[in-house]
């Protein structure tokens, strides 16, 4: 009888911290819950308040593409509400669009959307198919030419297995960029990576508008080309470039062919 009344005491002190905690958790449950409610409500009155409507959507960086194509691409519009927007959503879109380099979407609250967009610049025509395609410095194609788009773009011309040929190519175009050539990208018709490993461009405008074609080892360029110079400005010295028709660097040389003289009528 004894150990029966020692353990009933214990017993309902058992039960009544059991009591205590689940009541504890019963609150805590509950305030979790208001406070879920109430912030479920107040975003929803947030994202729906006209404090928080765009007023003001800033694109910048864009020279192709029309602030108004920006904005239907990003799919954004004045009165949006700019709580409500998800601006990662905004940049995939934009990402997804052809022209479109980098783009950086960022919103000041309350009201402002800023857009900062980095264009894919275009330096050469491309054939694939029997479509017209913009590529950039590297010969990666952009998008297709569309009628009426206009633009004065050497046509570009790759041999397959040619893992060097995007290096070479905006090595070249940058050496034009910086005036380090005798010869500008606006000369050039078309630009050949060949599978022999050579650089081959052809200037309409050059030799007095009767057309040059310059050759160089896609191996050895940078040095060609400083070797070609010497040339090109000795020729013109000695008034005979107009002459040339071709000129080449074969090794550590340079040749010259020069134009068929017209035949005799």
């Amino acid at each position: 009888p004894l150990l029966a009344a020692d353990r009933s005491p214990r017993w309902l002190a058992g039960a009544g911290r059991f009591m205590v905690r689940m009541v504890m958790l019963s609150l805590v449950l509950s305030i979790v819950a208001v406070l879920g409610v109430g912030l479920l409500y107040g975003y929803r009155y947030i994202t729906a308040h006209p404090y928080f409507d765009l007023q003001d959507i800033r694109v910048a960086g864009n020279h192709r593409l029309s602030n108004d194509t920006i904005m239907k691409t990003a799919k954004v519009n004045l009165g949006l509400n700019c709580l409500d927007m998800n601006v990662g959503e905004v940049k995939n879109r934009l990402d997804a669009n052809p022209w479109v380099d980098t783009v950086i979407v960022r919103r000041e609250l309350p009201n402002r959307l800023l857009i900062d967009v980095r264009e894919k610049v275009p330096a050469f025509w491309i054939r694939q198919g029997d479509g017209l395609y913009f590529a950039d410095a590297r010969g990666r194609v952009i998008a297709p030419m569309h009628p009426g788009e206009q633009a004065s773009l050497p046509i570009l011309i790759v041999a397959e297995d040619l893992p060097d040929g995007p290096e070479v190519l905006s090595g070249i175009l940058k050496k034009m960029a910086d005036q380090q050539t005798p010869f500008t990208q606006a000369q050039t018709a078309w630009v050949k990576l060949t599978s022999a490993h050579d650089i081959e461009m052809y200037l309409d405008g050059a030799a007095g508008g009767k057309g040059l074609t310059v050759k160089l080892s896609m191996d050895r360029w940078e040095v060609q080309l400083e070797r070609l110079k010497v040339v090109w400005r000795d020729l013109m010295r000695r008034n005979e470039f107009n002459a040339a028709s071709i000129i080449a660097a074969s090794g550590d040389k340079i040749w010259i062919q020069k134009r068929h003289a017209p035949e005799a009528g």
